[in-house]
């Protein structure tokens, strides 16, 4: 669906209309006087997206914390609907500050970069280790086809804007990298920081609250 979006605006529109609003031009020359449907398909559109991202990108601090990475408080789940209820109340959070920037185009080409970034890192790990340990156990299984043609589209995500916004994506790669001392320093080498481990340690603040479930994972009580 979006290869051919992309193959209809390039065929539609000139080089100069691509680089102002392409979708409301595109609306306009296909559409006429219903080319206002076109906003909203790409508002539904966005809050698919941005709704996807929020299921995963909260998951990602519950994985983390019940890894000892984070505070074990947002490892804990809801008893009764299994949600990671603190780590989405974080990400909620986290995303109301990022959107109070005077710039929103710098927080995309941040946000953007680093996450095909990431996304292009795990499925690396993930062909390494279909090469590695072919006989793991894998609930699902595709051919590499898929991964290779992703990873090859994120790499693409990725060089672009290094040459397109070198400073901005400098400075974003310099953001994720300061987290590798902190990891080192903090994580790693937990022991010699008791304050640190009291912090993220699986028996520490979480046995003030009630309850396993079957998975060991801490439940949050009402």
């Amino acid at each position: 669906m979006y290869t051919t979006m992309i193959c209809d605006l390039a065929l539609n529109l000139l080089i100069k209309e691509l680089k102002t609003c392409p979708d409301l031009t595109f609306a306009s020359k296909m559409f006429g006087v219903m080319a206002w449907i076109m906003p909203i398909f790409v508002g539904l559109s966005v809050f698919g997206g941005v709704n996807g991202l929020l299921f995963t990108s909260s998951r990602l601090f519950y994985v983390g914390a019940q890894e000892g990475h984070l505070p074990i408080l947002f490892g804990m789940i809801h008893y009764k609907r299994c949600t990671p209820t603190p780590s989405l109340i974080f990400t909620c959070a986290l995303s109301l500050v990022m959107l109070t920037t005077s710039d929103i185009y710098t927080l995309i080409n941040y946000f953007s970069f680093i996450q095909w970034l990431w996304v292009g890192v795990a499925i690396l790990g993930m062909m390494y280790l279909r090469w590695k340990k072919p006989d793991m156990s894998r609930p699902i299984k595709v051919s590499l086809a898929f991964p290779v043609s992703f990873f090859l589209c994120c790499v693409f995500l990725t060089v672009i804007p290094i040459y397109a916004q070198p400073v901005e994506t400098g400075i974003g790669l310099l953001i994720v990298l300061s987290g590798v001392p902190v990891y080192l320093a903090l994580i790693k080498n937990k022991k010699i920081s008791p304050a640190v481990s009291s912090i993220s340690d699986n028996n520490g603040i979480a046995e003030n609250f009630r309850g396993y479930d079957s998975g060991k994972r801490r439940i949050i009580s009402d």
